[in-house]
């Protein structure tokens, strides 16, 4: 039996009377999506069981969805479960205001669904993780076992999956043929595609725009064999920000940001220079720079974050990911 077949009997078991799904800490629509999406599975399976779907906050980008499903959410909790199920995350720092309760429940009721890089926690904190790095979202995992399961969602749950599915994979700029499968099941359920884009549909705000104004007036840059990395440091939407320095030229973009005495490091590069190098930036680099530095690190193959726990000098923390960067574009050569 696999790990995929492993969490498939997992849910179906009846001995559980309450159940909490959890989202990372501000979900966004691939994440919010995938919760309502297995809160759904559990209820279809078990009718009598008590389901709690706890997010700390939403984000921007998410809102419209929320709003549009109209689901309720808890923000807090003090209870404790038969059976917690992690979806979108694999890193405990992510899990916001969740963590301790989270790491009070014997790791025999956590189970994990995610698309990012393996983490000590994923594979130390948990009973079953199921992993799919080839995913782009964590929506197409629940849709998956959903079908295996045989269960139909009703249409505003597809149409949110839907938007999941188009946010994280950035309006198809990732496409497989596995994906292309789902959404082809899922047009043969009438799923409203521009629904689905009206929901994330959202301009930057001030705040983001002056975010990659920064980050694009303190650019440091370096050529390694060719490649631009970059660096810069904002205070805020550093994924945003780190996107931005690829659109004005850059294969590697880091972005630092320090607050309430923590560090934090976000990453995005372009797929030509992941192909090219075989550079994982959760995998070689964000999990290196975390054990370096005790933090929590993860992520995929071209976008990864890393977080540390207290205050790190931003050079300091550059230079050691300059190190580990060159290392690993070594290796690959």
């Amino acid at each position: 039996m696999n790990i995929k077949e492993k969490l498939i009997e997992r849910i179906k078991q009846g001995n559980y009377k309450k159940v909490a799904i959890f989202g990372h800490i501000s979900a966004d629509p691939d994440s919010l999506a995938s919760v309502f999406g297995m809160e759904f599975i559990i209820k279809q399976l078990h009718p009598e069981v008590t389901v709690d779907v706890l997010v700390d906050g939403i984000s921007k980008h998410a809102t419209e969805l929320a709003n549009y499903y109209d689901y309720p959410l808890k923000t807090e909790t003090e209870g404790t479960y038969d059976l917690i199920i992690i979806i979108d995350v694999n890193v405990l720092h992510q899990m916001g205001n969740f963590q301790e309760l989270i790491l009070k429940h014997d790791k025999q009721a956590i189970i994990l669904i995610d698309h990012h890089t393996t983490t000590n926690f994923s594979v130390n904190g948990t009973s079953i993780a199921y992993i799919d790095e080839e995913r782009t979202s964590a929506a197409e995992i629940i849709l998956e076992i959903m079908f295996k399961l045989s269960l139909v969602p009703p249409k505003p749950l597809l149409n949110i999956l839907l938007s999941g599915i188009i946010y994280d994979s950035r309006r198809f700029y990732s496409l497989n043929e596995r994906m292309l499968k789902l959404l082809e099941k899922m047009f043969d359920l009438e799923v409203d595609y521009d629904l689905a884009v009206s929901l994330i549909q959202k301009s930057p705000e001030k705040s983001e725009r002056i975010a990659r104004l920064k980050s694009a007036s303190r650019l440091k840059y370096e050529k390694i064999n060719d490649w631009i990395i970059a660096w810069s440091n904002v205070g805020s939407h550093e994924g945003s920000a780190a996107r931005s320095l690829l659109d004005i030229g850059a294969d590697v973009a880091f972005i630092y940001s320090q607050r309430k005495g923590e560090t934090r490091l976000s990453v995005r590069a372009t797929t030509n220079f992941h192909q090219s190098t075989n550079v994982h930036f959760g995998r070689d680099i964000m999990k290196e720079l975390s054990e370096k530095f005790e933090g929590d690190g993860g992520g995929h193959s071209t976008a990864a974050a890393l977080n540390i726990p207290e205050a790190i000098k931003e050079e300091t923390l550059m230079k050691s990911t300059f190190i580990i960067l060159k290392k690993n574009m070594g290796n690959s050569q």
